[in-house]
């Protein structure tokens, strides 16, 4: 219709006489036999409208004769063999790949199924290689590619699609680019496609020009708004608000209306390759008028064409190629709502997406994504490409607060909630895409669920599933959302002990107390006894004064001290036995309020939740033997056991136990944590959803958002491990790290003063002892007597001062013996010698001489 519109158009200035032949097959020799009739019939040029290969052999046999052949078929990727006499009006494939690729990139999917229809010569191949090069050079790749041979070749070609999709449906990604179909192809796929559910909420269709050309002519309205909803294509862009654009539109549609009829339910409007033949016809008429003017031939004339056309630019290279121009090769994005399609916006080579056709070319900033769009399914927000997720999760748990299922009244689930599920479903409103998904509870252990992950049964697996490296080889998991280790759970009693009073000091601070108290005892008798009269008496009653002064110290209520050098032991006593009395007031009452709890540790029977890897880990890496594992399911079966005493301790995983132990009261954590992996969510082998999964896992964890979760589902936080709740009592006790200098602050300060108390004594009697007309060595003689006299004096007052009393009141004493006797200073009764001073350091001397 195309070519016969120029025809009636360029004849006015060129004579063109057309022979059309319906060459309309894929057929190799068929077109070969058509093109052999041309030259046959005279022709000087020819037009070729059959697809590629097809089009390679007509150029062949052209070009053999030496007569141009203008081909409109899209060209492959790869490079040609030379064809002198081929002129292609069209561009290479390799732009409407690059725009396919690059719509993938922009809604950040990460894996894509091709489908294509084969020909018998492979050329889709090399087409397929360049979009996975393309997707690959975006992030992301061709997970599978479906091949589906010639509709015409087939029988039964539903049957043919029905198969080939099924086996598409069981892959992962829901992403599915048609690369190239025929019509035929186009109905039975979309067809089939809805019939298995493979055109609902969470799949995206993508179609390249060939079906997207489709939607202005072979595809009624009817048939895009029952089989093609919220599908994506683009088409080759074209202006279509130029003059001559609208005329030609006028005459196609009327020619086509006169020949054909109303196609159905809408007008039928030209497509790319119709304005490609108008155009060939424009090249061909402008050819042979410069050939006429300028005697150039038909070929040379075709390659010096540079105009406008209603395809696009069109000018050529010398090997024949369509040159691309400014703005070419440009797409258009349209989006199939209802029984048409609405645009999205526009690709240009080099630039990428815009929103406005008059953006293009001007250097303005691309989009990165284009929208809304409406997907398969009716929603506006992005499909993650996955489909509808199967996700198990455990039907039954230990701790429901992690994963609890719901049942009605007639065994359908009515609801999965609890903090694992929270987790999830925060994640997914962090994703840049909608991931549809549904939950099935299912029973069994936690590796049984993964195995069906492995099998491809699940998709994934949510809960409080633990990440161990055996697990990791045959399945992805995410970012843990919470860390978990295993530990010992066991029963405690009151920690009841008898002497709890001396708790606050270690037993070398009380030895080194009572060791100084003796000390300061014996110090201050020395420098008292002579000048108090509370330490006169016999050795008890002196012992007993002694001891008196120094534990009244302790409580601040002492007695009356005499001697200026006992006065000097005894402030420092004073304020050493003060900050011991503060101490120990402080830690008893820390100790008496935080009273410890002691553990029953007893490792004959354990208990765990029955998990197939916990008691794996307990038997290898624990070392228990079989039949000292209890294996338990529910929560409250631990209480139980333990009053029962089938178990003597237990081993939860961390994340559990602070749930138990705000439940149970007499249970604490005892001895280390083995840490694991934490609790993940499990996706298949390189699932790309896992990745996204994790990011928004560490996006909930910067933001505080989980930590907020758990103060949502529990009173406390999960994210640490309990601390044992027992001690071993020395680090409450205060060591002589903490007190010594004390000790050693009063009892240097008490040897000193005693030291110069005896070097003052002993300068005394030197001093008296050097008035008498004695050589020296005499001198220190008599005052080595007299200090070993003075100690025996001592003793004996102690032992014998009421026998003393008693004598001494029997004796009359006259008044010259009492002078002489006072004088100086020693009387004998009875053996005794009686000393009096009048200060501490008097001294026997000889007795004064009276005139």
């Amino acid at each position: 219709m195309a070519i016969e519109i120029a025809a009636q158009q360029f004849n006015s200035t060129s004579t063109l006489l057309l022979h059309v032949s319906d060459s309309n097959s894929s057929n190799q020799l068929r077109s070969t036999s058509d093109a052999k009739n041309l030259i046959d019939w005279g022709a000087e040029v020819i037009v070729s409208t059959v697809p590629w290969p097809e089009a390679d052999t007509v150029a062949v046999l052209g070009g053999q004769a030496k007569i141009p052949v203008l081909s409109l078929a899209a060209n492959p990727p790869l490079a040609l063999a030379p064809r002198p006499f081929l002129v292609r009006v069209s561009y290479p494939d390799s732009g409407q790949v690059q725009c396919l690729a690059d719509l993938v990139k922009s809604y950040n999917w990460r894996r894509v199924i091709a489908l294509y229809e084969d020909d018998a010569y492979g050329s889709i191949y090399a087409t397929i290689a360049l979009l996975s090069n393309y997707l690959r050079d975006v992030g992301s790749d061709i997970a599978y590619g479906a091949a589906f041979p010639p509709m015409g070749s087939l029988p039964d070609p539903k049957a043919a699609v029905r198969r080939e999709l099924e086996r598409v449906r069981r892959q992962l990604p829901k992403v599915y680019i048609i690369v190239r179909a025929s019509s035929l192809l186009t109905v039975h796929l979309f067809q089939e496609a809805k019939r298995l559910g493979m055109t609902a909420k969470g799949h995206v269709w993508i179609t390249n020009d060939d079906i997207t050309t489709l939607f202005d002519s072979a595809l009624p309205p009817s048939f895009l708004s029952s089989y093609m909803q919220g599908v994506v294509g683009i088409k080759i862009y074209f202006n279509e608000t130029t003059d001559s654009y609208r005329d030609f539109h006028t005459k196609f549609r009327q020619g086509y209306e006169s020949s054909y009829g109303k196609e159905g339910e809408k007008y039928v409007d030209p497509g790319v390759l119709a304005l490609r033949a108008y155009d060939a016809l424009r090249v061909i008429a402008r050819a042979a008028s410069e050939t006429a003017k300028q005697r150039k031939t038909l070929f040379e004339g075709i390659l010096s064409c540079q105009f406008t056309g209603l395809s696009g630019p069109i000018s050529f290279r010398k090997d024949g190629s369509l040159a691309e121009g400014k703005g070419s090769p440009a797409f258009r994005v349209v989006n199939v709502v209802g029984k048409s399609y609405k645009e999205l916006g526009f690709w240009l080579k080099g630039s990428g997406f815009v929103n406005e056709v008059g953006d293009m070319g001007l250097g303005r900033p691309a989009v990165d994504v284009l929208g809304p769009v409406y997907w398969p399914g009716g929603p506006w927000r992005v499909p993650g490409g996955w489909g509808r997720q199967r996700i198990g999760v455990p039907a039954r748990t230990a701790f429901d607060q992690f994963v609890k299922v719901e049942y009605d009244e007639t065994g359908k689930v009515r609801a999965v909630t609890g903090f694992c599920i929270a987790v999830f479903k925060e994640t997914l409103k962090r994703l840049k895409y909608d991931l549809e998904y549904e939950f099935i509870p299912l029973d069994g252990t936690y590796d049984e669920l993964i195995s069906l992950v492995t099998l491809k049964v699940l998709d994934a697996v949510v809960g409080d599933v633990t990440i161990l490296a055996k697990r990791s080889a045959n399945v992805t998991f995410t970012q843990p959302f919470l860390g978990s280790g295993l530990s010992m759970l066991v029963r405690v009693k009151p920690d009841h002990e008898t002497l709890m009073l001396t708790k606050p000091f270690s037993k070398a601070v009380w030895a080194l107390i009572f060791a100084t108290l003796i000390y300061t005892g014996i110090i201050i008798w020395y420098l008292e006894h002579e000048k108090n009269p509370e330490f006169h008496g016999p050795w008890w009653t002196q012992l007993g004064a002694t001891l008196w002064l120094i534990f009244c110290s302790i409580f601040h209520a002492h007695g009356t001290v005499y001697s200026c050098y006992a006065k000097t032991v005894v402030i420092p006593w004073l304020f050493v036995v003060m900050i011991l009395a503060s101490s120990y007031t402080n830690t008893l009452s820390s100790i008496m309020t935080n009273q410890k709890l002691e553990p029953v540790v007893d490792h004959r029977k354990v208990g765990c939740d029955g998990d197939s890897f916990v008691v794996k880990y307990l038997q290898d890496v624990l070392g228990y033997k079989e039949q000292m594992i209890e294996k338990l399911r529910a929560v409250e079966n631990y209480s139980k056991a333990f009053e029962s005493g089938n178990i003597t301790a237990a081993y939860l995983e961390t994340p559990y136990l602070p749930v138990f132990l705000s439940r149970h009261d007499g249970y604490a954590v005892y001895g280390e944590t083995h840490w694991l992996g934490g609790f993940g969510f499990v996706f298949q082998k390189g699932s790309p959803v896992a990745a996204d999964i994790s990011g928004a896992i560490l996006e909930l964890n910067e933001d505080g958002t989980l930590k907020q979760l758990e103060k949502k589902w529990f009173s406390f936080s999960l994210s640490n491990c309990p601390s044992p709740d027992y001690n071993d009592g020395k680090t409450d006790s205060l060591s002589l790290d903490h007190v010594w200098v004390l000790f050693l602050f009063t009892g240097g300060i008490s040897t000193t003063v005693f030291l110069l108390f005896i070097a003052r004594l002993i300068q005394r009697n030197l001093t008296s002892h050097q008035q008498a007309d004695a050589p020296p060595g005499e001198r220190f003689r008599r005052l080595l007597r007299s200090l070993m006299s003075k100690s025996k004096k001592l003793w004996r007052s102690m032992m014998f001062w009421e026998k003393n009393e008693a004598q001494l009141s029997s004796v009359p004493i006259t008044p010259s013996q009492g002078e002489n006797g006072i004088a100086m200073g020693f009387g004998t009764t009875n053996n005794v010698e009686i000393e009096y001073h009048d200060d501490d350091l008097t001294a026997a001397g000889p007795p004064p001489h009276h005139g």
